[in-house]
């Protein structure tokens, strides 16, 4: 059988002193932790900006390796690897033109088309992206457009 006793009441022999030390620790803390939450905060957007920066970083490399690749007439490599440079970076319209140079070596014309009019749609003020964008559409045979 359970044996039965009065309990007495949590904090009846604290002092006032270590309740209030003990209230001032707890506020500290709260302010603490929203310091952190601001911390965390900052530290995930600081690696964002970090990632963006290590994404174009790794383009730049992947695009000046498909230019060397070209002009050793490695066709296909070339677009392999700006392909990847795209998939980081698809906002860069000389990639887009660089390989609808290439394709057009190769004499694939509706894809160099494609990307040519990928190029002057992500830089309409890009000469070079409507030259190339011209020359595709000449070598598909449409000289109205």
């Amino acid at each position: 059988m359970a044996s039965f006793g009065w309990k007495r009441k949590i904090g009846e022999k604290v002092s006032k002193a270590t309740s209030q030390q003990f209230e001032a620790e707890a506020a500290d803390d709260k302010d603490l932790a929203e310091d952190d939450d601001a911390s965390w905060v900052h530290a995930t957007k600081r690696r964002k900006e970090i990632l963006l920066e290590d994404c174009v970083k790794k383009s730049k490399e992947l695009k000046d390796e498909g230019a060397s690749l070209a002009e050793n007439k490695r066709y296909r490599e070339a677009i392999h690897k700006w392909d990847e440079a795209i998939q980081l970076t698809p906002e860069d319209a000389t990639l887009y033109e660089m390989k609808s140079q290439v394709l057009m070596s190769l004499h694939e014309m509706f894809p160099a088309v494609h990307a040519a009019e990928m190029a002057v749609q992500r830089n309409p003020r890009s000469w070079d992206a409507w030259q190339t964008l011209g020359r595709a559409q000449l070598g598909l045979g449409e000289i109205a457009l």
